[in-house]
């Protein structure tokens, strides 16, 4: 064989064996797709119905209740008010206030009577003629808000555990105790307002649209051009595909 066919079978032999000893790279894959998981919509509050008259949240984010801006004498009288409707409408929901309220008024009754009386002077000293109506009023509001017959359960659970707490509370400490109590007595009604709140505005005057956030269908990999063995051993870069979406040129 002359020595031009040895060079040729030479580089023959060469570019097998870089063709037998060259892999296949591995298909780049699009970056993993993470899942963005909204919150689920606000639902009706247990015992709300569409057009379910509320009061209208106050400027500063609080709802309107009876026990805004109370002073010392007010926060027991409402105090006693609260547990007093409890005792009377809880019966069919747990019960167990009657008695320790009862309790409650006959060990510390000559002090309830002192805060009363204090009360009822502060509506007096108003100088309105009509004071006593007003008064009488606002005792009806207090029972109203308190008879709510859709948070009822909620508020006989919290009144259970007052009317308990209460009866160990010294006298003088009365009003600070109260305050602290009708906040969580308040709280199953204007939670409720909260979460109603929510749910229409949610849905007033239309629900807002569903934006998905994971593609219908997976992305393909992206193919990756192998270069052949002689592109390899020159060093060139091979050309990309051409992109099929482009217009051709």
């Amino acid at each position: 064989m002359t020595t031009r066919g040895l060079s040729i079978l030479a580089s023959m032999l060469l570019a097998a064996g870089l063709a037998g000893c060259a892999t296949t790279p591995p298909a780049v894959l699009p970056p993993p797709v993470v899942a963005t998981i909204a919150p689920p919509p606000p639902v009706i509050p247990y015992g709300g119905y569409v057009g379910m008259e509320i009061p209208k949240k106050r400027p500063d984010g609080t709802y309107p209740n009876p026990n805004l801006n109370m002073t010392d004498q007010a926060a027991v009288w409402h105090l006693r008010n609260a547990l007093n409707v409890a005792a009377l409408g809880c019966d069919k929901v747990g019960g167990g206030i009657a008695a320790p309220y009862n309790a409650w008024l006959a060990a510390h009754g000559p002090a309830l009577e002192a805060y009363y009386k204090r009360y009822l002077a502060e509506w007096e000293i108003t100088g309105w003629g009509d004071w006593q109506a007003a008064y009488d009023n606002n005792q009806t509001r207090i029972y109203n808000f308190y008879s709510q017959t859709t948070m009822r359960e909620a508020f006989c659970t919290a009144a259970r555990a007052e009317v308990s707490n209460v009866a160990v509370v010294a006298d003088a400490d009365l009003p600070v105790f109260a305050r602290a109590a009708l906040a969580r007595l308040d709280k199953p009604f204007l939670d409720f307002y909260r979460d109603y709140d929510a749910w229409r505005d949610y849905y007033h005057p239309k629900p807002p649209p569903v934006v998905p956030t994971l593609p219908t269908t997976p992305a393909a990999p992206i193919a990756v051009a192998t270069p052949s063995p002689e592109v390899a051993m020159s060093g060139a870069k091979p050309e990309a595909p051409e992109d099929p979406a482009q217009p051709a040129r």
